[in-house]
Formats: C-alpha cells, sequence, structure tokens
C-alpha cells in the first residue's frame, strides 16, 4: 500500500510538471502514463476501466430484466403515482 501512495505521489508531481490536463480521459492516462515507472498506478487505471464496461453491462442486463417482470399491478401503481406526482404521498398509508 505504501509503494502505491508513493507511486500516486509521483504521478501527481509529474501530472503537474508536463502540464496534463487537470480531468482527461482514463485512456489519455493510460496513453500518457509510464508503465515500467509506475506499474501499480497503471493497474489502477486498467482496473477503472474494467469497472467501467462492466458496471454498463451489468446495469443493462437488470433494466431489461426489471422491465420484462413487471406485473400489471406495479405498471398500474406506477401509472397512478405518474397522474398523482402533483400529491405527495405515503408508502404506509396506502
Amino acid at each position: 500500500m505504501e509503494t502505491l501512495h508513493r507511486e500516486c505521489q509521483r504521478w501527481k508531481f509529474r501530472c503537474k510538471q508536463t502540464q496534463i490536463p487537470s480531468m482527461p480521459s482514463l485512456e489519455t492516462t493510460l496513453l500518457a502514463l509510464p508503465e515500467d515507472l509506475y506499474p501499480k498506478v497503471a493497474r489502477c487505471f486498467h482496473l477503472l476501466l474494467l469497472l467501467q464496461i462492466s458496471t454498463a453491462s451489468a446495469m443493462r442486463r437488470l433494466k431489461t430484466y426489471l422491465r420484462s417482470t413487471v406485473t400489471t399491478e406495479r405498471l398500474s401503481g406506477l401509472g397512478f403515482m405518474d397522474v398523482q406526482r402533483d400529491r405527495e404521498m405515503n408508502a404506509n398509508s396506502c
């Protein structure tokens, strides 16, 4: 953990010295990152890239599942809530 912390500090210092934009994309960052000097930081960026892909595909599958399992009762309730959206509702009073 200490090694990662030192690598992050060195990478942050290098970014300030080389005028890298404050919010570059992960791909841009990986292209500018010398992996032999910052192996742990590079590994973290690779994991971040993978996390975006897996999260997006998981959300897509979840939304598809939820859409296909909506019952008539729930759909009616959601429609009612949409029509009555200006009124305050409480789940306990229904």
